[in-house]
């Protein structure tokens, strides 16, 4: 079949079906991330209600308030000798552009 269809032709049949792909993908994940966020507002909601009375529990059980201690002061680090920029690599006439190779793959050109 490969054959039958020019380089090109076969490319764009490629590029439009990782298109479907990344768009699926991309409603999938922003259904995951506001799941995700609901669930953390119901936990945060639930535990600043819960506060008060977790409080009294620990107060009648004799574990009053927790003692603050006081802040930890960590000593300054001795500052470090910057090290030189190293030389860029030099680039070889046939390497690939890894970026241009990217973009082409991921279809964002």
């Amino acid at each position: 079949m490969k054959a039958d269809i020019s380089l090109a032709e076969r490319r764009r049949i490629e590029r439009d079906q990782w298109a479907e792909i990344r768009a699926a993908l991309v409603r999938r994940h922003f259904a995951a991330m506001e799941e995700e966020q609901a669930i953390a507002y119901y936990w945060v909601t639930h535990a600043f209600e819960a506060a008060p009375a977790i409080r009294a529990v620990l107060a009648r059980t004799g574990h009053g308030p927790v003692p603050v201690s006081e802040p930890l002061v960590i000593a300054e680090p001795e500052p470090m000798a910057v090290a030189p920029m190293p030389a860029p690599l030099p680039v070889r006439a046939g390497a690939p552009d890894l970026p241009f190779d990217l973009r082409q793959r991921f279809g964002l050109q």
